[in-house]
């Protein structure tokens, strides 16, 4: 099946317009179930008024409708990657209603991400034969699996920390979409394509009422099922074979931002000796604001950073391996400069 733009486009617009209705509705809808952020169950929140936690509601429906409506549902790992992310959701959810324990947000996405493997969709990096390292069986098939879920936990968290200012995680997982509905179509994954476009339509949406002041929030639900839908559509992008070696790293540049402050935010805690998982003023906005920087002008300067490294990493899929890995050595060694900078004194 050929990639065919009018229907990319028709999936993208049916999607938002979709996603924009539900939206509306679910704002009328959350306060009957009690599906609201109250802004006094905790100090590090800023808004006034309760607001919504629907906007992982909104996203799931959107991806079940829309992959009905367009027959996108069949036998192919999209199907695994919607059930799957449908256990984030649920788990997700759950938290959203009762505050669940770190231990059990981390049972939900152990299950969905095998859940993942078991539909096909995993990392094969241990029996590729371009890695330097060949393991054997069983070895590989057991490195594969510890790394698919560990990738998959880790990308679900950054996506769930980074969601603390309005707009922000939404922003940044439509670019993540942008990014993959142009690689698809650039190496003619069809499924892959569509899919990614039913993302974008849907972020979109939801970014219309989650920008500053947003009236609706993404809720642990939709952080960690958008985090959740992401990490596995860049397990199932399958590069050229020859690009590999250039390709490896070109998922943590996409994904770099809320990496970056997944990491800013985990080792300033265990500096400082605060909880790793309780919530704090101490993200990379935060650090930003801190420096003068205005809050919306540091989600644009975030969300413009992302950008960037998506350019680049989509650049490194044609470049030789050898510039391409310097590259990403150079870059990571710019994130390394700007985490000390960033925490240096911050208390």
């Amino acid at each position: 099946m050929t990639i065919q733009l009018p229907i990319l486009v028709q999936i993208i617009l049916f999607s938002s317009i979709v996603g924009l209705i539900l939206a509306y509705l679910s704002l009328q809808i959350a306060p009957k179930f009690g599906l609201m952020d109250d802004p006094k169950s905790a100090e590090h929140k800023v808004h006034e008024a309760p607001i919504p936690l629907t906007g992982g509601t909104v996203i799931l429906l959107v991806i079940w409708i829309a992959t009905f409506f367009f027959d996108l549902s069949g036998e192919n790992p999209i199907k695994g990657i919607i059930l799957a992310s449908s256990i984030i959701y649920i788990f997700g959810l759950w938290d959203d209603l009762e505050h669940l324990t770190p231990t059990i947000k981390l049972i939900g996405q152990f299950f969905g991400a095998l859940l993942l493997i078991q539909n096909g969709v995993q990392i094969h990096l241990f029996d590729s034969p371009e890695f330097f390292i060949q393991p054997g069986a069983p070895w590989d098939v057991i490195l594969n699996i510890s790394l698919t879920v560990f990738w998959v936990i880790a990308i679900v968290n950054a996506f769930n920390l980074i969601d603390s200012f309005d707009g922000l995680a939404v922003g940044l997982s439509a670019l993540s979409a942008s990014f993959f509905l142009v690689i698809s179509i650039a190496s003619g994954q069809t499924e892959m394509a569509y899919f990614s476009a039913i993302i974008l339509g849907g972020t979109f949406a939801v970014y219309f009422y989650n920008s500053h002041p947003a009236k609706l929030f993404l809720g642990d639900s939709g952080a960690q099922t958008l985090g959740f839908i992401l990490a596995s559509m860049a397990i199932l992008y399958r590069p050229n074979a020859e690009s590999q070696l250039s390709s490896w790293f070109v998922p943590i540049l996409v994904f770099g931002v809320p990496l970056f402050d997944l990491c800013l935010v985990f080792f300033s805690r265990l500096r400082r000796r605060k909880k790793v998982h309780s919530a704090s003023k101490d993200h990379t906005y935060h650090r930003l604001a801190q420096r003068g920087v205005d809050l919306d002008r540091a989600v644009l300067l975030m969300h413009g950073v992302s950008l960037i490294l998506s350019v680049v990493g989509y650049l490194c899929l044609n470049l030789p391996a050898f510039l391409a890995n310097s590259i990403f050595l150079i870059l990571m060694s710019i994130a390394v400069s700007a985490f000390f900078i960033l925490d240096k004194n911050y208390e």
